[in-house]
């Protein structure tokens, strides 16, 4: 694999962090809200740690 297949599977890769850190975020502020958290709490929770956010609400929901 030369340079342009490393570029290449490392810009596939960045991608697929972002969209799933985005996916994340959305899920744990829709938890929140069902929760019925206050929409500043889901907001601050949510663009400060959008994992942690969804790793907290999933363990809460269970």
């Amino acid at each position: 694999m030369g340079k342009e297949g490393q570029v290449e599977t490392q810009s596939s890769m960045t991608k697929f962090i972002f969209y799933a850190t985005i996916v994340s975020g959305c899920v744990a502020a829709y938890l929140m809200y069902r929760r019925g958290e206050s929409l500043g709490t889901i907001a601050r929770r949510t663009i400060t740690n959008p994992v942690g956010s969804l790793v907290t609400e999933v363990k809460s929901a269970v």
